[in-house]
């Protein structure tokens, strides 16, 4: 008998008693709650559960954006939001959100159960399997609950693309993280979103009384992105490159922006998001000038204003009116010219800052006094 046969046998019998301590049991033909995942996938499950593909849904900043589009469309929206932010909704018609798995994000079922991805079909772009096998990117995985298989898919920015890529039925496109990555250096080299986002780092891929042997290294299942300081600030680097005042008391300041550590346009996703680079000219220590350029994708309503709001960027778009943001390892030098006193010591500052001004619902506290009544008594 195979090395890998005994293994399997003994891992059957020996994890057997545990596994048949699970609250649930994995179930075929259906989705299953990420939490029955956790009960042998802990450390996996416990950064997932810190995502945002597990608060897809719940978010604030989507849940205020996702209510102003289902009643401004009668709850058309539906299909369009639902699709990514909760994907087993969409793929089972429980558009609602009665079945609670429904209501779990991005579930770890839903991403392990994707067999294809068709971006010609806007609407589900996901094909799913649920067939009891769970796919991903490891080639000798075995388990005693289910099946398991390779998926190079699931190693390729295509799989990712189902939802980070998306032209509205107007032919105009919205997300482009993923077109943006096909023309990057990164794309050329092979690197792709998963090898950033979703790096290899120290961890069990299950609870080590389920397996005495497992694999030193596990995915980061934060999928950490724009919510990260970190990865924002690995993304881009700026430097002033040219500081001068001439005869005529002219400064001009040159400032290099790169697009240093993005395999995309930063800032990708919604257009509604940018960068600022903001640039200060001081005088003996006192500010006399300041600048700012603005990156970002614009788009145009129906009306011809631009749009500020992101769930009207997902469903109104008519045009793209300007698309300026940095490309992946694009290197661009910025000018400014400005009139400053002829003598003093000139300085220069510049910050580039990601900026993104979502609308959230917030909590109001609403007190009003009724009535009101003393009493004393004489001594």
């Amino acid at each position: 008998m195979k090395w890998r046969q005994v293994a399997a046998v003994f891992c059957v019998l020996w994890s057997a008693p545990l596994l048949a301590g699970s609250s649930e049991d994995l179930e075929s033909g259906e989705f299953n709650s990420s939490e029955i995942c956790g009960e042998c996938h802990e450390e996996i499950y416990s950064m997932w559960n810190r995502s945002m593909h597990s608060a897809a849904l719940s978010d604030p900043i989507f849940e205020a954006s996702f209510l102003k589009a289902y009643w401004e469309t009668r709850g058309e929206a539906q299909q369009v939001c639902l699709r990514c932010h909760a994907p087993v909704a969409a793929a089972t018609g429980d558009l609602e959100l009665h079945n609670p798995v429904s209501r779990e994000g991005v579930t770890c079922d839903f991403c392990h159960s994707v067999v294809s991805v068709d971006l010609g079909r806007q609407e589900s772009p996901f094909e799913v399997a649920l067939d009891g096998v769970k796919r991903g990117p490891l080639a000798d995985a075995e388990s005693p609950v289910h099946g398991v298989v390779k998926s190079e898919l699931h190693e390729s920015a295509e799989f990712c693309a189902g939802c980070h890529e998306y032209t509205n039925e107007k032919g105009v496109p919205i997300l482009t993280t993923y077109t943006e990555w096909k023309a990057s250096p990164q794309a050329k080299e092979g690197k792709t979103c998963q090898q950033c986002h979703m790096p290899l780092i120290p961890g069990a891929t299950v609870r080590s009384e389920f397996a005495p042997v497992d694999r030193e290294s596990i995915n980061l299942h934060n999928i950490s992105g724009m919510h990260s300081t970190e990865q924002v600030r690995k993304a881009a680097t700026t430097k002033i490159v040219g500081l001068d005042r001439n005869e005529s008391s002219l400064a001009q300041v040159e400032v290099e922006v790169v697009n240093s550590g993005s395999g995309h346009s930063i800032p990708t996703g919604l257009p509604t998001r940018k960068l600022t680079l903001e640039v200060v000219l001081y005088v003996d220590g006192k500010e006399v000038r300041r600048f700012e350029r603005i990156y970002q994708k614009m788009l145009l309503d129906e009306n011809g204003d631009i749009i500020t709001e992101d769930h009207r960027a997902m469903l109104g778009a008519h045009k793209v009116l300007d698309d300026n943001r940095l490309r992946p390892g694009e290197r661009r030098r910025e000018r400014f010219h400005a009139v400053v006193p002829p003598k003093g010591v000139l300085e220069a500052e510049a910050r580039l800052r990601y900026l993104y001004e979502p609308e959230v619902f917030s909590r109001e506290r609403i007190s009003i006094e009724i009535a009101s009544d003393t009493i004393g008594r004489k001594r």
